[in-house]
Order: C-alpha cells, then sequence, then structure tokens
C-alpha cells in the first residue's frame, strides 16, 4: 500500500513538474478564446471548465513562439481580465476576475505584457496595441489611436497634434501606416488633431520602431500596421459612441454561422452642428494667424470616417477578406475682408483605400497569405477672391497620390526552433501635383509635376529560437523600374535572456522610401496643409536611406518594469523642405544627410489597482545641406533634446482616472537680421514646453448592454507654450516678389481642452 502510494505521489510530482517545464509552440492572432483553450488542453494534456458568456467575447493575440503552460496562463489572465484557477494537476477553471486585478507580471522571453496600460504589450521590437482593451491614458479620449503610441518613449509630435508623429527623428511623411495592409496617406482628422482611424474598431495594432520586419518597406522611420480582426461574430454586436466633436457606431454580424461576417464602421463629425468648448480650443490652435474665427452658418469644418470588412470563411483552411476604408476632411470658409472683397476658401481631403486578402493553410507547417490592396489621396484646395464684378482673383492647389500593389508571402515552419518567412511585393505610384493662379485677365500655371513608378520587391526573414536566444535575420530587396536604381535592406534583431529578470537586445536595419512630403511656399492665405506628396526622380529629390542600429536592457520582476533602450540613425537623400523659397536669398533645392541619436528610458510600478510609470527620452538630430551653413550640421526643426514624462493610473472598482505631466525642451528656430538674412540656422531655443493632462472614466453593466462614460483635460492648467517660430513671406506689393520680406509669426501651443464622451457596447 505504501509502495502504491508513494509510486502515486512520484506520478503525480512527474506530471505537475513537466507541465510547469513543457513549451509547446503557439501563435494565434485575435483568436476565439474557446479556440486556445482547446488546443491548450490539446498539447498540455490539460482540461479547462470554464461558462460559454465568460469566454464568448474573449480574444488573445500571441506571437509564434514556445511557451510554458505557466506563461499562457499569465497571458489569458492579462489579455483577458480573467482568472485561471488550479483545481488540480491536470484540471483548471476559468472565470471573471472579481477583484479586477490588474496582472503585473511579465510573460518570459519576449513579451512584456502591460507597457504603460492594459492593451499595450511589448513583444520584442515591436509594441502591440489593442486599442478596445487599453486602459485610460492621460488625456486621451477613446483610446485615439496615433494619441496612444505618443504615449511611447521616443515618439514625439512637436507640434502636439496626433498624426504628426516623430519618431526617433524621423519625419511624419517617413513613417509607414497601414490598415489592413493598405497605404495611408492621410492618416488625421482636424488638420491632424485626433486620429483618422477609428479606435473602437476591433483591431490589433503593430508598432515598430526599430529591427523592423523587412516584409514591411517604403519607409524609413515608424511602420504602423492596424489589422481590424478576422474573428466572424457569432451574433450581432454593436458599439455605439459619442463625445464633444462626433459620433460613432461600430457593428459586426455573422451572415453564416462561422462561415460569414460582416463588419460596419462609421464616425462623423459634430461641429457642423454644435461648436462645443473641445471644438472651440481646437480651432484656435489650428487657426492661429489666419481669419477662420467664426464657424456658423456656411462656414464648416467636418470629417467623417467609415470602414468595412467582410470575412469569409471557406473551410478550416482559406479564409477571404475584404475591406474598404475612407477618410474624409472637409473645409469651407467665407469671409470679407476690410476692403469689402469676398474671399472664399474650400479645401477637400479624402484618403481612400481597399484590399483583398486570402489565406491559405496547406498544413501544420506551411502557410500563404495574398494581398491585394489600393490607395489613393486627393488634396483640392481653392481660394476665390472677388474684387469687383468682373474682377477676381483664384488660386488653386492639386494633390494626387494612386497607390497599388500585390502581395505573396509564405510561412515555413521549419523545425521547434525555427521559423521562415518569405515572399513578393509589387507596388506602383502615380503622384502628381499642380498650382494654379488666375485672373480675370490671365492664367499662370505656377508648377505642375507628375512621378510615376513601378517597384519589384522580394524579402525573406528567418527566425532561431534555440532556449534563452531569439535570433532574427532577414532581407529586403526592391528595384524601382523608373528610377533604374536598386536597394538592399538587411533587417536583423538578437535577443539574450540573461537571467529570469534581465534580457538584452540588439537591431540593426536598413530602410530605403521613394515617396515623401516637401513644403510649398507658394501664395496661400491658409497656412494649414502646405505639404505635397512627391516621388523622388533622382535628380532634385533623391532616394531616401536610413540606417539604424539600437541595444538595450529590459529588467521585469512582478511589480517592477525598466527598459533602457539607445539608438544611433543616419539618413542620406534628404532634401531641403522647400518648394520654392527656403528662405529669403535663396530658391534652390538642397539635398543633404542627417543623424540621430539617443535613449530611450521607461520605469514603470505596478499594483494590483494602480499603475506608475516615467519615461525620458533624450535625443540628438542634426542635419547638414550643401551651400548652406557652411556645409556644417544643425539641428532639425523638430528636435527636442530632452522629453520627460511622469504618469499615474489608479482604479477603484468601476472608476479609474488617470493623470500624467508632460515636459520637453523647446524646439530651435533660426534668426533673421536687419537685412531679412538667418543669422545662424537653428542657433535659438524656444521656452521649454510643459502640460497636465487627466482622464476618468465609469464602467457599469446592464442586463442587455453595457456602458462606460468619461471625460479627459488637456492643458488642465492652461499653459499657452510657443511651441513654433514661423517665417512668413508677405508679398506687399511686386517688389516683395523680386526681394523677400518675411514676418516671424509665434504659433502657441493647444490651451485647455476638455471632453466628455459615452459609449455603449450591446
Amino acid at each position: 500500500m505504501k509502495q502504491a502510494a508513494l509510486f502515486f505521489a512520484l506520478v503525480t510530482l512527474q506530471l505537475s513538474w513537466s507541465q510547469k517545464t513543457d513549451r509547446h509552440f503557439f501563435s494565434w492572432s485575435d483568436a476565439q478564446l474557446s479556440q486556445v483553450l482547446t488546443a491548450i488542453e490539446q498539447k498540455f494534456e490539460v482540461r479547462y471548465s470554464y461558462a460559454d458568456s465568460v469566454v464568448a467575447s474573449e480574444s488573445i493575440t500571441l506571437p509564434y513562439q514556445k511557451y510554458t503552460l505557466r506563461q499562457l496562463h499569465e497571458a489569458i489572465e492579462i489579455q483577458g481580465l480573467l482568472k485561471v484557477d488550479k483545481i488540480n494537476d491536470r484540471y483548471y477553471s476559468v472565470g471573471k476576475n472579481r477583484k479586477d486585478t490588474i496582472h503585473a507580471e511579465q510573460l518570459q522571453e519576449i513579451a512584456v505584457a502591460g507597457f504603460l496600460s492594459k492593451g499595450i504589450d511589448k513583444f520584442g521590437q515591436k509594441f502591440v496595441i489593442s486599442p478596445q482593451k487599453v486602459e485610460e491614458l492621460p488625456g486621451v479620449t477613446d483610446a485615439d489611436i496615433l494619441l496612444s503610441i505618443q504615449q511611447l518613449p521616443g515618439v514625439k509630435s512637436p507640434n502636439e497634434t496626433a498624426s504628426g508623429l516623430h519618431i526617433r527623428g524621423g519625419t511624419p511623411d517617413q513613417n509607414l501606416v497601414l490598415w489592413d495592409g493598405i497605404r495611408m496617406y492621410h492618416p488625421g482628422h482636424l488638420f491632424g488633431m485626433i486620429s483618422g482611424f477609428n479606435p473602437n474598431v476591433a483591431q490589433t495594432v503593430n508598432y515598430y520602431n526599430k529591427g523592423t520586419n523587412p516584409k514591411f518597406g517604403e519607409r524609413i522611420s515608424g511602420t504602423i500596421d492596424m489589422k481590424t480582426t478576422d474573428k466572424i461574430a457569432d451574433e450581432l454586436k454593436a458599439d455605439a459612441g459619442i463625445n464633444a466633436l462626433n459620433a460613432d457606431l461600430y457593428v459586426r454580424a455573422p451572415i453564416l454561422k462561422d462561415k460569414i461576417g460582416l463588419q460596419l464602421s462609421g464616425r462623423k463629425s459634430i461641429t457642423e452642428w454644435w461648436q462645443s468648448p473641445t471644438f472651440d480650443a481646437l480651432a484656435e490652435k489650428v487657426f492661429q494667424h489666419t481669419n477662420f474665427d467664426d464657424f456658423e452658418e456656411d462656414n464648416q469644418l467636418r470629417f467623417q470616417d467609415y470602414s468595412a470588412k467582410l470575412n469569409l470563411r471557406a473551410n478550416n483552411n482559406n479564409d477571404f477578406y475584404v475591406t474598404g476604408i475612407v477618410i474624409d476632411n472637409h473645409l469651407n470658409f467665407n469671409s470679407t475682408d476690410a476692403d469689402g472683397d469676398d474671399k472664399t476658401q474650400k479645401m477637400n481631403i479624402r484618403n481612400f483605400g481597399s484590399s483583398g486578402n486570402w489565406n491559405r493553410r496547406y498544413n501544420a507547417r506551411l502557410s500563404h497569405k495574398v494581398l491585394l490592396y489600393h490607395s489613393a489621396y486627393t488634396f483640392d484646395y481653392e481660394k476665390n477672391e472677388q474684387n469687383a464684378p468682373q474682377k477676381f482673383e483664384r488660386f488653386t492647389k492639386l494633390n494626387r497620390v494612386t497607390d497599388s500593389g500585390l502581395e505573396t508571402n509564405f510561412n515555413w515552419i521549419v523545425n521547434g526552433s525555427m521559423t521562415t518567412e518569405f515572399g513578393y511585393q509589387l507596388s506602383g505610384n502615380d503622384l502628381s501635383h499642380s498650382f494654379t493662379s488666375k485672373t480675370q485677365d490671365l492664367e499662370i500655371e505656377l508648377d505642375q509635376k507628375q512621378f510615376f513608378n513601378l517597384t519589384h520587391s522580394g524579402f525573406a526573414n528567418v527566425r532561431y529560437a534555440p532556449g534563452t536566444w531569439d535570433f532574427q535575420a532577414g532581407v529586403r530587396y526592391s528595384h524601382f523600374s523608373k528610377l533604374k536604381e536598386n536597394s538592399f535592406e538587411p533587417r536583423i534583431f538578437i535577443r539574450k535572456d540573461l537571467t529570469e529578470k534581465f534580457a538584452w537586445q540588439f537591431s540593426y536595419e536598413r530602410k530605403s522610401q521613394i515617396t515623401g512630403q516637401i513644403r510649398e511656399a507658394v501664395i496661400n492665405d491658409l497656412s494649414l496643409e502646405n505639404y505635397v506628396w512627391i516621388l523622388s526622380d533622382n535628380k532634385d529629390y533623391p532616394i531616401q536611406r536610413a540606417n539604424q542600429f539600437s541595444s538595450g536592457l529590459t529588467y521585469k520582476t512582478k511589480g517592477i518594469l525598466l527598459d533602457v533602450d539607445a539608438y544611433y540613425k543616419t539618413i542620406d537623400g534628404i532634401t531641403s523642405l522647400s518648394f520654392g523659397f527656403l528662405h529669403q536669398y535663396d530658391s534652390f533645392i538642397h539635398q543633404g544627410k542627417g543623424f540621430t541619436k539617443g535613449i530611450d528610458i521607461l520605469i514603470q510600478k505596478n499594483a494590483p489597482t494602480w499603475r506608475a510609470w516615467m519615461t525620458y527620452t533624450y535625443q540628438d538630430s542634426q542635419n547638414k545641406y550643401e551651400n548652406l551653413n557652411g556645409g556644417q550640421y544643425f539641428p532639425i526643426n523638430s528636435d527636442t533634446k530632452h522629453a520627460f514624462s511622469v504618469s499615474l493610473y489608479k482604479k477603484w472598482g468601476n472608476y479609474s482616472l488617470a493623470s500624467g505631466w508632460f515636459w520637453h525642451t523647446g524646439k530651435p528656430y533660426s534668426q533673421l537680421d536687419a537685412s531679412n538674412e538667418i543669422v545662424a540656422f537653428n542657433n535659438q531655443r524656444l521656452p521649454d514646453y510643459h502640460r497636465l493632462n487627466i482622464s476618468g472614466t465609469y464602467q457599469f453593466q446592464q442586463h442587455a448592454w453595457k456602458g462606460k462614460v468619461g471625460f479627459s483635460v488637456y492643458n488642465l492648467y492652461n499653459r499657452h507654450a510657443v511651441i513654433s517660430k514661423e517665417f512668413e513671406r508677405e508679398y506687399d506689393n511686386i517688389g516683395a516678389v523680386i526681394s523677400s520680406k518675411y514676418q516671424v509669426q509665434d504659433y502657441y501651443a493647444l490651451g485647455f481642452m476638455p471632453n466628455v464622451f459615452f459609449r455603449a457596447s450591446f
């Protein structure tokens, strides 16, 4: 009897130990939790008990790698806010977390869960953001996608816009922004003050700032890859909300159970009917130094975005998805000047996109994806000035971008430690712009150009993850047919777990870019959106190429996280951002190069009902151009050497509150002397910038629906700091056209801006 008892104890101990140490490969992208649990049961020979209502709405996202049973349970608890309880060595129960505990213990290997907030996780060289799961961030309403990314170290927006992301010294046009594989050229509303993507759509956002997968190309800075859910809803679900700027609706509906699903979303501004204090604060900031001060009656600023996705699961091995998106902005303003002249300005900005995806699984090791996409960006600006019944002046600006392409991608699991990914991409770019000035007597074509290019790209990536190492190496090769140029781009990422708490990582990447924005400086009363998309011609506008090295350490325990990353980045092929006049005595386009060196630091403390974090970024970004500044380097216009923030999140039952204080050094600017000449380039600094943001929510559950109400306040103490000095050219008379005259304009930060919102889910 004693021998039998001893044998049973040894078997039980062995089973328990093996479950703790065994590792199996898993990979999920927004997978239903019920399917995840079934897969875990098969691999680890365990069983789960749960109520269908508890797991029905939950999904799990994990990158491909080996996981222990404990790590998988932690992922379920963190991403689903659930509790996995051990009944014995074979049986577990999954239920609601009654205490709503925020689990801060991080997954081993490459995962850092709860980076700044629940819903923001870090996997190696990328951040994974689930907007619908993100808890309150200071000053952010409705989990705005681009504003949420700005909370991360190394991401700046010196002009306080959502879409103006400067990532590690890069400019916004150097960021690759994708929506279900569609390249987006205008990702903002209200002149970039809020994101153009509805954050309430079920989606996953992958953000890269280093060691980027070689399947991503055509931009030299950050990558923001947004993917809407592939999950087919098992019943009709709706989510609706309204805030002081817009209202939105998101619907997921099953067309054919487990086979066909439809997703629809729409967001529409309410600014045409009601100019809230939120809108007034934004308008005051956006329309500085213009006569746009009255948005009633015929003067309107409105925006909207719509998206749709059809999911088709043909069988267990073939899935098809069709996606469409529209981002639309419209401005119409009429005014009368002191001389009695009527002036009308109209601006329409639209980005339309569509894509089709086919995912094919041949077996457990080999899968195949095919993507077709189309993106169309249009910019129309028109200014009409009626001086007399038969006398008028008209100025028009047009910018067009058409981007279409094909991608085929294979993923092959070689063995338990190695995976490969390889594929081919074909993309076509057609860009054009024109500037026209017309009077009753004369029409002048100020500038008109059209560009076209066809790009062929091949890429391959290998990942080898033995034990505590993680090696990723890849390459991208592109041929630009019209330019008759090639680009060879190696990418490397290495991670090593030094101890259970310390991990080290290193990355290198080379990137290229043939499309970008330049600043136009022709006559334009409206100083907004004064950038034009162009294509490299390998003459005035060369191909941009960048190299980035980075290395860092991560320290993590159950309650503490420290993440440090240093980097050095070089850029070649940049041009002076000028389309006509760089400054008062120069009308040439200058080519140059630049570098950025910096370090990003995050310190975070986690507890069951609160979280506190601090970020610090040091960044030195400089450029130099031929025949300017004596050929010497000088700080770029958006350079802010030091940036610091400290934030706190606290939860009381159904209530939660987040606050954050943000500070950075001022941007550089140049000085003009009495002769209207630049004394030195960017040798002066604006005053330091700082603000305090807060956000709060209350969540409640009704019988058939759940709701959330909340508020946010941006710049609580209403500090109006100067964030930019601009040299605006004056055209007082004919002589001013020949001999330049400039006026220095100070642009101020966004003041006190409140916002409120209400959301309901059915």
